[in-house]
């Protein structure tokens, strides 16, 4: 038997966590109001989003719900290789501080612009 450290929470926890602040985001949901639906706190939810404590299935059902999505989204992505994990390369774009303004701002750009953008960023990360 593997025995793991109590204090590393588990991959799985921290993947559904994730999708589930995505999709929060994405919907404009706060994390007082989804702690409303699943009649938790707000720590709570933050804590379901880190990874840091698992989501029951009864609320991450009850998640789902509140979000509008099925929960098997919650778990989109999870058996890909992370190197081509395009939905967890989202996920860490979409959390990140200011992408929000970033994803407004890119569609009222022209292609070329947005060509020069994608190869400024590049550029930087390289």
């Amino acid at each position: 038997m593997h025995v793991t450290d109590p204090d590393v929470p588990d991959p799985i926890d921290v993947h559904v966590g994730r999708l589930l602040r995505v999709h929060r985001l994405a919907l404009g949901v706060s994390q007082q109001e989804l702690a409303e639906a699943l009649s938790v706190s707000f720590q709570q939810v933050q804590k379901y989003e880190s990874g840091a404590n698992r989501i029951s299935a009864s609320k991450l059902y009850k998640a789902s719900r509140a979000l509008g999505i099925a929960p098997s989204a919650l778990f989109e992505g999870l058996d890909v290789d992370d190197g081509a994990n395009v939905l967890g390369q989202f996920a860490d774009f979409i959390t990140a501080p200011g992408s929000n303004r970033l994803a407004a701002a890119f569609p009222q750009l022209t292609s070329a612009q947005q060509r020069i953008l994608a190869d400024l960023v590049e550029t930087l990360v390289s």
